[in-house]
C-alpha cells in the first residue's frame, strides 16, 4: 500500500513538472501580432526583385487569411509598389500582421515555428495567392521610422533611359527625344498602389539639346532639334537611416547616383546633381 501511495505521489509530482514546464513554454512564447513589411521576392535574394505584374497586381490591402475559428492569422495593411528601371516590372512591398509567438528568451517573433529575422525569406498563403518574399522591416513598439521630404536636383540621363541612347554611329547628344522630354511638367507626381504622393515635380528647365560628330577630320557641335535637356527638382518623401536617405527605405540617394522616376505612364532616371532637406 505504501509503494503504491509513493507511486501515486510520483506520478503527480512528474504531471504537476509537466505542468508547469508546459505553462513556462506557453508565457515564454506567447501568442502576440506583429507587423512586418515584406519585399515581394521569387529568391531569398536583398536586391530588387522582378516579378510579372499579374502577379504582383493580385496582392492588395485587405487581404485576410484566418484560423479554422475565424481569427485572422494573416492580414495585409497595405501594398504599395513603385516601378523599377525594367518596364514591365515593379518592385513590391507588404505590410501585413501577423499573429505570432513570442519567443521572450530569445528575443524573437516565430510565424507557424520559423523565426521571423530582417532579412530572411518567408513563405505565406493567403486569400488564395502562395507569397514568398524577404522580411525587410520588423514594425515593433520600439521602430520610429525617421520620414523626411528632401528636394533633388537632377538631369535626365538618356544613357540610363530605354530608347534614348544618346551615342549614334559617330554622333553623341546630350539630351532626351522630345517625345519625353514633353512629359516632364511641374506638378507631375510618382504615386504607390495607396495613392500616396512619394515624388513630386517642382520645377523644370528645359534647353535645346546638342550634338557633336566627326566630319572629316573635325569634331563639330549643333543643336540637336530631336532632342532637349531637361533639368527637374523634385521633392521625395524618404527615411533617413545611419544618415542615408532611402527612397521607400530601399533606394539610397546618392550625389551622382541614378534615381528611376517611374510615373504612371512613363519613366526616366534622374542623374542626381543635388539634394537637400526641406
Amino acid at each position: 500500500m505504501l509503494k503504491r501511495h509513493r507511486l501515486v505521489d510520483l506520478v503527480g509530482v512528474m504531471v504537476f513538472v509537466l505542468v508547469l514546464v508546459t505553462a513556462v513554454f506557453f508565457f515564454l512564447r506567447r501568442a502576440t501580432y506583429v507587423t512586418i513589411v515584406m519585399m515581394v521576392s521569387q529568391s531569398d535574394a536583398l536586391d530588387q526583385s522582378v516579378l510579372p505584374m499579374w502577379y504582383l497586381n493580385n496582392l492588395k490591402a485587405g487581404m485576410v487569411q484566418k484560423d479554422i475559428l475565424g481569427k485572422p492569422v494573416i492580414s495585409v495593411l497595405k501594398s504599395y509598389s513603385y516601378d523599377s528601371s525594367n518596364i514591365s516590372s515593379k518592385v513590391t512591398f507588404l505590410t501585413m500582421k501577423l499573429l505570432t509567438a513570442y519567443d521572450a528568451r530569445n528575443k524573437m517573433y516565430l510565424y507557424e515555428g520559423v523565426p521571423l529575422l530582417i532579412g530572411s525569406y518567408q513563405n505565406f498563403k493567403i486569400d488564395g495567392v502562395f507569397l514568398r518574399g524577404v522580411v525587410y522591416r520588423i514594425l515593433d513598439k520600439d521602430y520610429v521610422a525617421d520620414k523626411k521630404t528632401i528636394l533633388i536636383e537632377g538631369y535626365l540621363n538618356p544613357t540610363r533611359i530605354d530608347n534614348q541612347d544618346a551615342y549614334g554611329a559617330n554622333t553623341i547628344s546630350n539630351g532626351v527625344l522630345n517625345y519625353l522630354a514633353d512629359k516632364f511638367k511641374v506638378g507631375g507626381k510618382i504615386m504607390d498602389s495607396d495613392g500616396s504622393v512619394l515624388a513630386e515635380i517642382k520645377d523644370v528647365k528645359k534647353m535645346s539639346a546638342t550634338r557633336k560628330f566627326i566630319f572629316g577630320s573635325q569634331l563639330i557641335e549643333e543643336i540637336d532639334r530631336e532632342r532637349q535637356q531637361v533639368w527637374l527638382k523634385v521633392a521625395v518623401d524618404v527615411e533617413k537611416v545611419n544618415g542615408i536617405y532611402l527612397f521607400q527605405g530601399v533606394v539610397p540617394v546618392r550625389i551622382n547616383s541614378t534615381f528611376w522616376l517611374g510615373f504612371h505612364d512613363f519613366d526616366g532616371a534622374l542623374t542626381v546633381r543635388d539634394y537637400k532637406e526641406i
